[in-house]
């Protein structure tokens, strides 16, 4: 293979000290709301943010996983396009930018994820990745007539499944292998793909899951209790420190993160006001709050409204609320606590997008965090 063919994959590559990436736009955005600024998610709308997001130098376009709605049938919720289909329309109409396929791995076979993982390595010349994750909406296991596994028992078969990925992807001769959750026999998988192996993401944030972030993924996501960046420090110690010590490997450590632009900080707060309070999408949030955080009840009203704000404003998100300069000091402030991307999301995407690029990304720039974008 002609090494030039093969090309960087920036979410690994690049050699910004703050890498950035985007996320959601394969449906409605990451936002409970009804605001009609809420991002259309058509593939029009995505090809447009795609091809600028790489032409600004982005590193990452990264999909949501959602194949059961909140908020009963034919809500917004469910309109997410798949994943590994999307990314090779991604791939094919843009050059650089990693393109990220979030994967339920508890409901997909791992052999037919390795050929289509490969597949999309071919159309994108090298830039595949995958975030990986392992389940936890009931819902969509029974679309799937799976039972769901109790927590713990998810990520154990999340390690078996990812055994057999990684041997489908590397092996060039048939072979046999067999674990607590596959029994395979003369298996292979072609076409072979690019990379050594895809950029692998994980958000796992329990105990368990961070250990399964670390052993596995090349990037884990956060999401920090308390948003000041000295006790956003004190969190990716920990995960690094876990990396380090159990399988002797740095790992990257980022923060999703929701964006809202304006003139003013007060222009921003009122604007995220409007969209996660006067116009959130209450029910649709009780329900995601239910199925993911179990004890949720017993919470103080108080800390429940406030989680429920986090939720609609953009999957709980870290918040990054107020005029340019307030957004790229706040970024700064991330990075120096040892950040090493943020994958953002906006209500609209597309005004979101334009806003970053003239007012924001100048400022990254200046601060040494980012370098302009390529012009070829």
């Amino acid at each position: 293979m002609d090494q030039n063919f093969v090309k960087p994959n920036p979410i690994r590559d690049s050699a910004n000290k703050l890498k950035l990436s985007i996320f959601g736009m394969n449906g409605g955005g990451a936002s409970f709301t009804f605001h009609p600024d809420r991002f259309s998610g058509g593939w029009e709308a995505t090809a447009r943010l795609a091809k600028r997001a790489d032409a600004l130098g982005i590193e990452g376009f990264v999909s949501a996983s959602r194949w059961h709605p909140f908020g009963g049938d034919g809500h917004y919720s469910g309109d997410v396009m798949e994943t590994l289909s999307w990314a090779g329309a991604v791939a094919s109409i843009t050059e650089r930018i990693s393109v990220i396929s979030t994967v339920p791995i508890t409901l997909v076979n791992p052999a037919f994820v390795a050929k289509a993982e490969a597949t999309l390595d071919l159309i994108s010349r090298g830039r595949a990745g995958m975030n990986l994750v392992c389940g936890w909406f009931q819902p969509e296991f029974d679309l799937f007539g799976v039972a769901m596994k109790e927590h713990g028992d998810r990520y154990a078969y999340g390690d078996d499944w990812m055994e057999v990925f990684d041997k489908l992807w590397s092996s060039t001769e048939s072979f046999d292998l067999k674990n607590d959750s596959f029994e395979l026999k003369n298996a292979i998988s072609q076409p072979h793909p690019l990379q050594s192996r895809p950029v692998l993401l994980n958000a796992g944030g329990s105990p368990r899951g961070r250990h399964f972030a670390a052993q596995h993924a090349e990037v884990a996501f956060t999401i920090p209790d308390d948003p000041d960046p000295r006790a956003v420090q004190a969190r990716l110690a920990e995960y690094r420190e876990e990396a380090r010590k159990k399988f002797g490997k740095e790992i990257q450590i980022w923060l999703s993160a929701y964006v809202v632009q304006k003139d003013t900080k007060a222009e921003a707060e009122a604007y995220a006001h409007d969209y996660i309070v006067t116009q959130g999408d209450d029910k649709a949030v009780e329900e995601f709050i239910a199925a993911n955080i179990p004890n949720a009840k017993t919470m103080p009203p108080e800390r429940m409204a406030d989680m429920a704000n986090e939720f609609k404003a953009g999957y709980g998100a870290y918040p990054l609320v107020g005029t340019a300069t307030d957004i790229a000091t706040r970024v700064t402030e991330l990075s120096a606590a040892g950040v090493d991307g943020l994958m953002l999301l906006w209500l609209d995407y597309e005004t979101g997008l334009e806003r970053l690029a003239a007012d924001v990304l100048p400022r990254l720039e200046e601060a040494g965090l980012r370098s302009p974008a390529p012009t070829a």
